[in-house]
């Protein structure tokens, strides 16, 4: 039987694609844009789609093993304003945080934009790690480029993948090497 996940933030399907390539069922979705919901919902209409991470949780998302997010970067992003974690778009981490604390998956994993570990004079990620560790998860991070994968364009990402204290969190750092 297939591992089951939940994309946040879930974009046009990119970790989706991933996790199903490598044997997981993605059983729910959450996306605001109503285009690319509609793409999602083309290619997996199983999946239970919704729009809005301020109103999904244990009460309209199935159980699953993982959730997977890339919550909004703009106000991370040194290319913006840097309103870090209390901006209105990056601060939807905090949503992501309820909904894994809900679901309580046994993994979550998210990407951001390296200004992530600048943001607020690094006390942005602070608050990551603080805030997964108070909903009772640990793991491990690491900056990945893109060029070095396979792109033919330097796209550097923060990946953050973190699991239950219960769930193997010594693994983590393992699978980001």
């Amino acid at each position: 039987m297939k591992e089951l996940f939940t994309s946040l933030f879930a974009g046009i399907g990119g970790f989706d694609v991933g996790f199903e390539r490598a044997g997981f069922a993605v059983v729910a979705q959450v996306e605001k844009d109503k285009n690319c919901r509609k793409l999602l919902e083309a290619k997996w209409p199983d999946a239970v789609i919704l729009d809005d991470v301020c109103t999904a949780g244990a009460h309209n998302l199935p159980a699953c093993g993982v959730i997977t997010f890339g919550f909004p970067c703009q106000d991370l992003s040194v290319a913006g304003k840097r309103a870090g974690l209390a901006g209105g778009r990056s601060g939807l981490f905090h949503e992501a945080t309820r909904i894994i604390y809900e679901l309580n998956p046994a993994y979550c994993l998210f990407e951001n934009v390296p200004g992530l570990l600048t943001s607020g004079g690094g006390k942005d990620f602070e608050r990551v790690l603080c805030e997964m560790d108070r909903i009772g998860y640990s793991g491990a991070w690491r900056v990945l480029d893109a060029q070095w994968l396979g792109v033919a364009q330097r796209r550097r990402r923060v990946f953050g993948l973190f699991s239950r204290l219960d769930s193997g969190a010594e693994r983590c750092a393992e699978i980001l090497s």
